[in-house]
């Protein structure tokens, strides 16, 4: 996984900090024997580090700041993201920040010239594109 980077101009970005996570790995000790198998597998398929290059499609000089922790027991990392830059990140992650689509505000006006709160196609505003598995 790769570490904090610094560039030239002191900005800090990739993983810039691990913290304890309060919830232990129970190991699955609750599950049946077949669903534990199944989350054992997918636990490892999660935490696989893939290289992604990190895409803002409303800010050219766009950051993405987000935590991430899947299962219990696993540290909780918090990544600072530049656009266009590539970052080694849990293939978990991918489907976080890809998932996550913002709802846009219509510009529609009422009759009375007031904007209507009606939403309007949702947007994806943060992009992990994996470059290498």
């Amino acid at each position: 996984m790769s570490d904090m980077i610094i560039d030239e101009d002191g900005t800090e970005h990739g993983l810039v900090n691990t913290i304890a996570n309060s919830s232990k790995d129970n190991s699955f000790k609750h599950m049946t024997p077949e669903n534990k198998t199944k989350a054992e597998k997918q636990k490892k398929e999660d935490e696989k580090i893939v290289k992604v290059r990190y895409i803002n499609h409303r800010e050219r000089n766009g950051i993405l700041e987000v935590p991430y922790s899947q299962w219990a027991g696993i540290p909780i990392k918090f990544f600072k993201l530049l656009n266009g830059r590539e970052y080694d990140v849990p293939h978990a992650l991918i489907a976080q920040v890809n998932d996550a689509i913002m709802p846009q505000r219509s510009e529609v006006l009422d009759k009375n010239g007031q904007p209507t709160l009606k939403d309007g196609s949702p947007d994806r505003v943060h992009e992990l594109l994996p470059t290498r598995f």
